[in-house]
């Protein structure tokens, strides 16, 4: 197994939670112009800033409002140095609903652009990396009151204690609408770089993730703490950027802070083919996914947060039982499409498909050539923290184990084997660790981890989120905060 490849979906997990970490604010329109800097702290020590800009613009001839987002994150992840930034700019009417926004981060080289204009109705998005380009149509749910930027939140017009509010916002990482309700929990007295403030205390729940912030009677935003505990707090200029751009020193390795220990050793975990494990943390009840291989057990705790059993059984698959290809079923449909990163229509991804694949009838035994071409080509790049369309990760053939299945899983439907991506956990060196692989149906569905050099995926594979290649981001909010607890394994 290629650690490096294999381990680091944490880096577009920690970026997915930096994003969430932008804290949100209630009360009166913010100052236009204004400009705001925060320092970003892990377990105390500094690991980037944000820089927030509110000014008039103007807008295909309209005038608007342009409030713009910088921000630059720097970590290490099993010793390899890794540095994201991020550009958001979102232009606004009066009331600051949106109405064009473009989203820019990139790492390692790479970059991955989305555009996204907003209609009555619904949302055009564009995607961009490299040469690859694809859209989206995302829907807006009816009665859906959309801000332009979860930093801003206009949900009252006073803030006072006990207040609630729900809007809704373009997440350019899932490119989805969620929710975002803000409630202000009380009035607090906030120390920040010497400084006292008097704030309110607000808390932000988003489908990612919930966010603490304490803000000023005029909106300011002093502090935020979020899923990881990642922090970020009011500061000069200077002292934001300070140590970030040179002579930096990132906080401790983020596999280790993030990682999941168990109570147990498992000596061999790819030879594991049953295992019982109880997990507990920020889980949502969504994340208990059962199907053939995996079955889990929702309980929860008293004191509200998640814990779940999940007893998995993994055996290799009799390659008689598979279905030829292509798979037509209405039902496996939608695992059959194309999207903005699982690029299965490009010409080049089905050129290879059919290169790889050849006169290859069997389901499984295509998706094992495509397994064995992936595992074969591609090589591991620890720094790209950015999600990638899958014909970029083709011409690249570098990346993460994000990277592996998105170009599996596009491969594999060009095929016509029905694919989805999956993200979970997976045991080694002790631990748990963050990861994404994929599973096909060729009879049934069956799991396939290009980072691996066989087509056994263990069960210590467990099974988090599903579906598209952003369905990885519905883990983030359990990023950082779960336990397990190793009943048995065989």
């Amino acid at each position: 197994m290629k650690q490096r490849g294999f381990f680091l979906l944490m880096a577009g997990l920690v970026g997915t939670a930096i994003f969430v970490a932008r804290p949100v604010r209630a009360g009166a329109p913010p100052r236009v112009p204004s400009d705001a800097w925060m320092g970003l702290y892990l377990a105390g020590q500094k690991m980037g800033y944000l820089h927030l800009t509110v000014d008039k613009a103007s807008f295909e001839g309209k005038d608007c409002y342009k409030v713009r987002t910088l921000m630059r994150t720097k970590m290490v992840l099993l010793g390899a140095s890794v540095q994201q930034d991020v550009d958001i700019a979102v232009y606004t009417n009066e009331r600051f609903s949106p109405l064009f926004e473009t989203f820019e981060m990139s790492s390692g080289g790479s970059k991955t652009v989305i555009e996204a204009r907003f209609g009555d109705k619904d949302i055009n998005c564009r995607v961009s990396t490299g040469e690859s380009k694809s859209s989206k149509t995302v829907p807006i749910p009816p009665g859906a009151s959309l801000i332009g930027d979860s930093m801003y939140a206009l949900g009252t017009d006073k803030v006072e204690v006990g207040r609630k509010a729900k809007m809704h916002y373009f997440n350019p990482m899932t490119l989805a609408v969620e929710p975002v309700e803000v409630e202000v929990l009380r009035t607090e007295q906030v120390e920040v770089k010497g400084k006292t403030y008097d704030t309110f205390v607000l808390k932000n729940a988003t489908p990612m993730g919930d966010v603490t912030t304490w803000q000023t009677e005029d909106g300011t935003i002093v502090k935020s703490v979020a899923i990881l505990g990642l922090t970020m707090l009011i500061e000069s200029p200077e002292e934001a950027m300070a140590g970030v751009d040179s002579g930096y020193t990132p906080p401790a390795d983020l596999a280790a802070v993030s990682s999941v220990k168990a109570n147990i050793d498992i000596p061999k975990p790819r030879d594991v083919r049953k295992l019982v494990i109880r997990l507990s943390g920020n889980l949502d009840p969504k994340m208990a996914i059962t199907d053939v291989r995996q079955k889990a057990k929702w309980t929860g705790n008293a004191d509200g947060s998640g814990l779940a059993e999940y007893a998995i059984e993994s055996a290799a698959f009799d390659r008689k039982k598979s279905v030829k290809r292509p798979v037509r079923s209405e039902k496996l449909r939608t695992y059959l499409e194309p999207t903005p990163y699982l690029q299965s229509a490009a010409p080049e991804i089905r050129t290879k498909a059919a290169e790889i694949v050849g006169e290859e009838t069997s389901a499984y035994g295509a998706a094992s050539k495509i397994r064995a071409w992936v595992h074969g080509n591609m090589k591991p790049q620890a720094d790209i923290g950015i999600a990638r369309p899958a014909a970029d990760v083709l011409r690249s053939k570098v990346g993460v184990c994000r990277d592996y299945a998105v170009l599996f899983a596009s491969l594999a439907r060009a095929s016509g084997i029905p694919t989805k991506v999956v993200a979970g956990i997976v045991y080694m060196n002790g631990k748990f660790y963050y990861h994404a692989w994929a599973e096909s149906y060729v009879g049934e569905w069956v799991p396939f981890d290009a980072t691996l050099d066989h087509n056994f995926v263990d069960a210590t594979h467990i099974k988090l989120a599903e579906g598209d290649a952003t369905n990885m981001f519905d883990m983030a909010r359990a990023f950082g905060s779960l336990k397990a607890e190793i009943v048995r394994f065989e």
